[in-house]
């Protein structure tokens, strides 16, 4: 029998980005360190799935998984988006994830950069998730029963 959730974190983990599991329903993690506990080994990711098979996704953002992440949360932070858009252009074509209230676009970690975790710096509702942070990935299930899910963006 085929589990979503770890054909996905063995996806994930394929592609070099660092998953492990988060509580169901949860953003908080399974495993005793967190996201120091983050890997691309499938014999582990397996592991945890044959131990949680209804964890969510976490993926380590920052320059290990070479990835970084632009959270827009709510009302406010897609309003602030919309300014920030008609300000400075669109952005480049990337994945997108929708989380309920959130959109999280994910973006390649540029080899000479350092990017951090920040809340409200750029604009209102816009966090980035970059060294020492991460995210929920599909198809695992936010807290309000929704399921997170690629978008496609015109």
């Amino acid at each position: 029998m085929s589990n979503q959730l770890l054909d996905a974190a063995l996806s994930y983990a394929s592609r070099r980005w660092l998953v492990f599991p988060v509580k169901p329903k949860d953003k908080r993690p399974l495993t005793k360190n967190g996201l120091k506990d983050a890997t691309t080994d499938h014999k582990q990711i397996r592991k945890w799935w044959s131990q949680w098979p209804d964890a969510n996704i976490g993926i380590k953002t920052g320059k290990e998984s070479g990835l970084w992440v632009l959270d827009i949360d709510g009302d406010t932070g897609k309003e602030s988006f919309a300014r920030l858009i008609k300000d400075h252009g669109d952005l480049p074509a990337t994945l997108a994830v929708a989380t309920g209230k959130r959109l999280y676009f994910y973006f390649s970690y540029p080899p000479d950069a350092k990017i951090s975790n920040r809340a409200g710096k750029i604009a209102p509702g816009i966090d980035v998730r970059g060294d020492g942070g991460y995210v929920i990935a599909p198809p695992s299930v936010h807290p309000s029963g929704r399921e997170y899910r690629w978008e496609v963006l015109p």
